[in-house]
């Protein structure tokens, strides 16, 4: 039990004794005496504010590769991870470069955000029932819907998990502290298949471990592999894409779990990506967008005033976001679609009007 909760305990029990016998002055100074003791402290600045007062935002990435997290020769995060801590910083602070980016791995990432190291983490991060109320955290809208992989080398004479039933000795690397060897391990169990599990406690070891063919196999979220492949591989040729997809990996941005104001922010500044790109408002049009008929449109821009507020973030919060950065399917189409090395389609990762998953709430 915390002290304020013995001390709250404590002035409960006098307030019953006081109540029970006929009160005297003394007696009731004693009690208000012990209440103002027991009183929580005034709440600490929220993140929103801390932000604000310190003029930038810090967003905890990882190094996942080309198009989703990566640092360029010039030294500068490229990628779809670091455009959206780009388009948050310009929604709460007006300036998508107001930004300092904050380096962690898969295995340090939750501890060094509860520890105050960064803001938010905007990576390829699962949301997962045992992340979400074990370890502190709140998980917003996913920006990535995508299902765990596996990639071989094709030596290994198969394109499938079902080509691997009866086989022994086939290695596997993977990453220790996430979601992917859980997911590794079940269905090896699952399928009574006899694979070699090995695991390195940082990605790049798995990386480096599996194109110096020091395993057979690597697993990871399918959109990654793709990105090292293309990062790393010398000839794509001598690997296979495996057909199945063992999991469900919705990737998306983290937050401290004590904070709901902080969380709201990032909520909807991420929504209102989805939000302009539904209404066909893009980086080089928004600022010609002066008098729409839709009134969602015209709370989203801060024509109608208010919604801002709401929200905690400035009036013009969306329009600054979508001028600098772009709605969400310019930053995919740069990152990860045609406009990319990937060129991935956006499958599920399309609007919920397109056949995907994306589906932001109403603004109002």
């Amino acid at each position: 039990m915390t002290k304020i909760a013995i001390l709250m305990q404590s002035a409960r029990r006098l307030v019953r004794h006081v109540c029970e016998h006929r009160p005297r002055p003394v007696d009731l100074l004693v009690v208000l005496g012990l209440a103002l003791v027991a009183a929580p402290a005034p709440a600490a600045a929220g993140t929103l504010d801390e932000v604000n007062d310190r003029g930038y935002l810090r967003c905890g990435v990882i190094a996942s590769g080309i198009g989703l997290s990566e640092i360029d020769d010039m030294g500068v995060w490229q990628g779809f991870f670091p455009d959206f801590c780009r388009y948050l910083a310009a929604a709460v602070l007006g300036d998508g470069d107001a930004i300092e980016f904050v380096e962690v791995n898969y295995v340090n990432r939750f501890d060094a955000l509860n520890d105050g190291a960064f803001d938010i983490l905007m990576a390829n991060t699962t949301w997962t029932a045992s992340r979400d109320a074990d370890y502190d955290l709140a998980f917003t809208h996913p920006l990535f819907y995508d299902g765990q992989g596996l990639l071989a080398h094709s030596s290994v004479g198969a394109t499938s998990l079902d080509d691997l039933a009866g086989r022994s000795g086939v290695t596997v690397c993977v990453s220790e502290g996430t979601t992917t060897i859980g997911n590794l391990r079940e269905v090896n169990a699952t399928y009574d298949l006899m694979l070699d599990i090995i695991a390195f406690q940082s990605i790049e070891s798995v990386y480096t471990s599996f194109y110096t063919h020091q395993c057979d196999m690597m697993t990871q979220d399918r959109v990654a592999l793709v990105s090292q492949l293309l990062n790393r591989a010398s000839n794509p040729q001598d690997y296979v894409l495996f057909t199945d997809v063992i999991s469900k990996e919705p990737l998306g941005p983290v937050v401290r779990q004590d904070d709901q104001e902080w969380f709201d922010a990032v909520q909807w500044a991420m929504f209102s990506s989805m939000i302009a790109e539904e209404h066909g408002v893009t980086r080089d049009g928004v600022g010609e967008v002066t008098a729409p008929q839709s009134p969602e449109l015209r709370r989203l821009l801060g024509i109608d005033p208010g919604m801002g507020a709401i929200i905690g973030l400035p009036e013009t919060w969306a329009r600054d976001a979508v001028s600098q950065v772009g709605n969400y399917a310019e930053i995919y189409e740069r990152t990860l679609g045609a406009g990319s090395t990937l060129g991935l389609e956006r499958g599920l990762n399309a609007l919920w009007t397109d056949g995907g998953l994306l589906y932001a709430p109403p603004l109002r």
